[in-house]
């Protein structure tokens, strides 16, 4: 009769129990890696498919990294805003990665609090509006502008008729909203600048109805290029680390 006795295999068992640990470990890390991969190309994918994108829109990313217990990491849009007048990247940036129409900034909604547009209307910067380096009418001449045509949410930045008030008004040009009647000379509606001769009157805003997007961003298609590329071989680099240290 003969006997066979393996001697060490339950070191082995052991040793196998730890490295299925691993893999899961492996697995995380790269799929975090991954993701970030991800986040890098769409950052890189706005700043080319957007017009003059700002470092708010371009910081509007994030990644929540995967976990041993949460084999999955997810790559979006912030859905908190940076600050009490900003909206949330995932509402802002929407229709750029849907298509379709966009929702209305925050001066918007205060023009529609005031009664000034309606709930399907937008407004666009008119030839009298300072632009900043993005393309967007500067945040001096909206606060011109809000305060002016008192429509703010605080009302001790309303011009007044006192004479500091009124110097800042004459200096900065006398913004009024014109209803399209003949009250306003007939104007299109909107927000206009009188700048006194020989400037004269000169739109800031144009009423305008809801503009349509194409959408500029697959986030699918992004994602599914970077995965198809980078999965592999970072899997495979973080496991091994993940041996070698074990």
């Amino acid at each position: 009769m003969l006997t066979v006795k393996l001697q060490g295999f339950d070191k082995t068992l052991a040793h196998l129990a730890g490295l299925q640990k691993q893999v899961r470990f492996a697995a995380a890390k790269a799929l975090t890696q991954t993701a970030k991969k991800v986040q890098t190309r769409l950052i890189a994918e706005m700043g080319s498919q957007f017009d003059r994108p700002t470092p708010y829109t371009l910081r509007s990313t994030f990644v929540k990294p995967a976990t041993k217990t949460e084999l999955s990491a997810i790559v979006g849009l912030k859905d908190r805003a940076g600050s009490k007048a900003a909206m949330p990247p995932a509402e802002l940036l929407a229709h750029q990665f849907k298509g379709g129409g966009r929702l209305w900034k925050g001066l918007e909604r205060y023009l529609h609090r005031a009664g000034l547009i309606g709930a399907g209307e937008f407004v666009a910067p008119g030839a009298g509006a300072r632009l900043d380096r993005f393309g967007n009418m500067s945040r001096g001449q909206i606060s011109q502008l809000m305060s002016q045509l008192r429509i703010g949410i605080d009302p001790y930045q309303y011009a007044t008729k006192s004479a500091r008030s009124r110097r800042n008004v004459s200096k900065a040009g006398r913004i009024f909203w014109a209803r399209g009647n003949a009250k306003d000379g007939h104007l299109p509606r909107g927000a206009w600048i009188d700048m006194g001769p020989p400037v004269g009157l000169r739109p800031l805003l144009l009423v305008v109805s809801r503009p349509a997007y194409r959408r500029r961003i697959d986030l699918d298609r992004l994602a599914r290029d970077v995965v198809a590329k980078e999965w592999g071989p970072t899997f495979d680099a973080a496991l091994a680390d993940a041996v070698r240290t074990a």
